[in-house]
């Protein structure tokens, strides 16, 4: 354009660089003018010039001179609205530089000049939230009136009343900015975020889908959509929305959320494996979070990874070291290691937490527990018992002292335990256990009755199936113990009872095929298992081919060399194969541990 035949003045070349974006020429020509032009409309074109290239000092002291102009000049129309003005870009220079209370006064001395001043009255409203100041609403109020298109105006009194919990006039607010503004992003991710809180999950998602459809990159949207995905169950939904946060360009405190709330999600599908890495990532965020650490150790326990898991309740216990549930997290994990001393370190874990907080139920079942496997049960029996009196609704007390009660031998105090804990909370766990105690009782067809009962509780629950089944077995049902097995494995794939007890089954069943199956999966997983060894064998002699079953036999030894009935049973396969001596000398060694056994 100054190349053009009109010339141009100095004022419309500094706006034309200003449009043009290269402020510094803009305020270059501007700085010239108002040495020659010291005038209100100059400075504040000026000031204006300088907060567009971000220049907020040097702009507040034009606009601060510009107004001194105007306390020394005449109060015209044009001089009172140009000082309005003037006041406004100064209180937005103040809010600029996290200066609230001044920009509130200069927005207040704005609107007083200028009583009409619409977007005054709405900068002020945010003054006053900033400053937990109640009124801020009637500003919005009066900007809308003012100005009934205002959409941000809207928008903040939806904030307004979103924060009071008055969701549902926050809502009407939303319908109102979306219809001037159809395409405000923040104005669906609002609404969509209210409705959740109204608890309409399903619209909430609906509005939180439109704002996604219009910006792919609103990680807020993808969030919240997945909080709602959540609530209503659609898990696999509400994780593809987390792993879609995770990819874009989320803030921390947003990703850090997201692989908090996404490992939750995978510790409800039972995927600790997933879990772990999302609350390790997320303690890598907050090295500080004793729950992450926490978290993260429960999710190496479910893994049976239980060093790992100490190390994580450790590393809890050094960020907070009155933190209870990681001494007792990690006394349960030490019980894991199997070994003497590890159970004594698990001991001395949950009995500090005992002298911290005597009344801490969850430690005192633990320790409970602690003492059962070091066999000292009267003890055990004792803790169970404190731990009933401290909370009579403890239903884990009740079922631990039940378990104690029916090793010490005392089967009637077992049932009246664990029906007492069955009626404060009825789980497929509790009415198998009860189960267990009925057989120890004799009484297998109520023990029956508890199994099915679990079943139509907790259908997935594995366990139930296992002891339906061996009582159908016991009672030489052999198909129904095979069909009860099956469940079992469906639901605990790694039950190697089952899979053994089934082989069994389907051998007596001459289901050869699916027998060897079940066997080779079981010496697989248990190589050093005698029993598997021994039962094998006799599906081995079943098939007639006695070397096979010798050679499990004498496997079977090998790994238990004082039992004679395997003795005796090679002896039997021996005798078959014309390995007469052999035989002979087997049937030797079994009289003779026999005869040695009552003497032991």
């Amino acid at each position: 354009m100054n190349k053009g035949l009109i010339e141009l003045s100095p004022i419309q070349q500094a706006l034309i660089y200003s449009f043009c974006e290269n402020h510094d020429k803009a305020i270059q020509v501007l700085d010239r003018i108002t040495l020659n032009r010291p005038e209100l409309t100059m400075y504040t074109l000026l000031a204006k010039a300088q907060m567009k290239a971000k220049k907020i000092k040097e702009a507040m002291k034009m606009f601060k001179k510009a107004l001194d102009i105007f306390s020394h000049s005449d109060k015209g129309p044009n001089a009172i609205a140009a000082s309005a003005d003037c006041l406004y870009n100064l209180g937005l220079c103040y809010m600029e530089e996290g200066n609230i209370q001044m920009a509130f006064d200069c927005f207040t001395k704005a609107v007083k000049a200028n009583p009409d001043f619409a977007e005054g009255f709405y900068q002020r409203g945010l003054c006053k939230v900033k400053l937990n100041k109640d009124s801020s609403v009637l500003d919005f109020n009066r900007a809308i009136t003012l100005n009934p298109k205002h959409y941000q105006a809207y928008l903040s009194r939806v904030a307004f009343y979103g924060l009071k919990g008055r969701y549902s006039k926050a809502i009407l607010n939303c319908n109102e900015a979306i219809k001037i503004y159809p395409q405000s992003v923040r104005a669906y991710i609002y609404r969509g975020v209210l409705k959740y809180y109204n608890k309409t999950y399903k619209l909430a998602i609906t509005d939180l889908t439109t704002a996604i459809n219009m910006d792919k990159n609103s990680y807020i949207a993808f969030y919240n959509r997945a909080l709602c995905y959540t609530k209503i169950s659609e898990l696999r939904m509400a994780l593809t929305d987390y792993g879609i946060v995770l990819l874009l360009d989320a803030g921390e405190t947003v990703m850090l959320n997201t692989f908090i709330n996404r490992g939750l999600i995978y510790v409800e599908l039972e995927q600790y494996t997933f879990a772990l890495e999302d609350f390790k990532q997320a303690a890598l965020i907050s090295k500080t979070n004793v729950s992450l650490c926490q978290a993260t150790a429960m999710c190496h326990h479910r893994n049976k990874e239980f060093e790992e898991a100490v190390d994580f309740f450790t590393w809890a216990l050094k960020i907070d070291p009155c933190f209870l549930d990681a001494y007792v997290g990690r006394g349960n994990s030490y019980m894991e290691y199997g070994h003497d001393g590890a159970t004594k370190r698990a001991q001395k874990d949950f009995l500090k937490v005992l002298r911290i907080n005597p009344t801490y139920t969850k430690a005192r079942i633990s320790l409970g527990y602690n003492l059962q496997a070091q066999g000292k049960f009267q003890k055990a029996w004792n803790h169970f018992t404190v731990a009933i009196e401290v909370d009579p609704k403890c239903y884990l007390a009740y079922e631990g002292r039940a378990v104690v009660s029916l090793q010490m031998g005392d089967n009637f105090a077992a049932i009246q335990d664990i029906n007492a804990a069955i009626k404060i909370n009825t789980t497929a766990e509790f009415l198998t256990n009860r189960g267990v105690i009925h057989e120890f009782m004799g009484q297998q067809q109520n023990a029956m009755k508890d199994y099915q009962a679990a079943i139509s509780l907790n259908p997935t629950y594995s366990l139930a199936y296992f002891n339906a089944g061996n009582i159908y077995f016991h009672h030489r049902q052999f198909s129904q113990a095979s069909d009860y097995f099956s469940k079992a494995l469906k639901f605990d794939p790694e039950n190697e009872c089952a899979a053994m007890n089934r082989a069994i089954a389907n051998t007596i069943l001459k289901k050869y095929k699916e027998a060897k199956e079940d066997f080779a999966y079981v010496v697989e997983s248990c190589p050093f298992w005698a029993a598997v060894y021994f039962n094998r064998a006799h599906f081995y002699c079943c098939l007639k081919q006695y070397e096979l079953a010798e050679g499990d036999l004498s496997k079977a030894l090998s790994l238990k060399p004082d039992d004679a009935l395997i003795y005796n049973r090679r002896a039997e396969v021996r005798g078959r194969i014309g390995l007469i001596e052999e035989a002979v000398a087997d049937y030797i060694q079994a009289l003779d541990l026999q005869e040695y056994a009552p003497m032991m």
